[in-house]
């Protein structure tokens, strides 16, 4: 059987087009466009996840990451818990004060070693296509080397 060959005993080239050509480029590059855009969330999401701030200087006191439920950290700080209380205000959570709070010009009566509950804060971090739900419960009263501040921050993901 013989081959089509040229005059200089080469074989014919089959071409494309290069407007066809072109256009196949435009079509992949149109459907990468298409995967990316609904892989890259949640690929972010998985490499770089939202996270519930903390107060600078707030030192880890455990962490606890059951199979089912939510996580939780325990902190402790120098600060007050109405310092703590407005740091996760200005982080756009909303909180709720304990009714048995003290003016905090005035001294405060109760006694000395007992805890006792300043707030809780409820709020929402997100990241791409990862949203995390948070509450934080904040305690002083502690002794100075237990805080005097404790907080517990707990992490609730939010699947999408």
């Amino acid at each position: 059987m013989a081959t089509p060959t040229s005059e200089r005993g080469e074989q014919a080239r089959r071409s494309v087009p290069m407007g066809l050509a072109l256009a196949a480029m435009a079509v992949v590059l149109v459907l990468a466009a298409l995967i990316l855009s609904r892989v890259g969330g949640p690929l972010y999401g998985l490499l770089f996840p939202a996270g519930v701030p903390v107060p600078d200087g707030a030192q880890e006191i455990e962490h606890v990451k059951p199979d089912r439920g939510a996580e939780y950290w325990i902190y402790r700080t120098g600060q007050t818990g109405r310092e703590v209380a407005a740091f996760y205000e200005s982080e756009g959570g909303t909180c709720r004060y304990s009714a048995q709070q003290p003016p905090s010009s005035d001294p405060d009566p109760r006694t000395a070693g007992a805890s006792y509950s300043v707030a809780t804060c409820r709020g929402r971090s997100e990241s791409a296509g990862d949203g995390v739900s948070w509450e934080v419960s904040i305690a002083e009263g502690y002794s100075e080397d237990e805080g005097p501040t404790v907080f517990r921050v707990t992490q609730f993901r939010e699947v999408r």
